[in-house]
């Protein structure tokens, strides 16, 4: 979901407090100046939510990558995209130092492949 926000003190929160009202889990985000861009739990209700409230809102599809916690397999994935001629809108994610796994998010401009190269990609 992307959200185009004001840029000033509070209007992140503003924002979330909206999708706590509506009982909205967000899972990523990623904030960018003027805009957000969002994983959250119910994508159409949070959209409602926010288009009431007069923000300006885009449903838009991504891809959700669960990669493990090794030097160079963000390297790996993102090679193997561009090799397929696959162009990478955006792309978020975190996790800790211990942690096994992450998560990243990514908008591409093919996801039908995307999704075959993840599918056949060996960590």
């Amino acid at each position: 979901m992307y959200v185009v926000l004001e840029n000033r003190p509070g209007a992140i929160g503003e924002m979330c407090r909206i999708l706590k009202k509506r009982d909205i889990s967000i899972f990523a985000i990623g904030v960018f100046i003027d805009a957000a861009r969002l994983y959250v739990s119910d994508p159409t209700r949070a959209l409602e939510g926010l288009l009431e409230y007069g923000y300006e809102v885009e449903e838009r599809s991504v891809l959700r990558a669960v990669l493990p916690n090794r030097k160079g397999v963000l390297m790996e994935l993102t090679a193997k995209l561009g090799k397929a001629g696959i162009n990478i809108d955006y792309l978020y994610g975190a996790l800790e130092e211990k942690q096994k796994k992450g998560t990243i998010i990514l908008e591409v401009d093919k996801p039908d492949l995307a999704l075959k190269i993840f599918r056949n990609h060996q960590f």
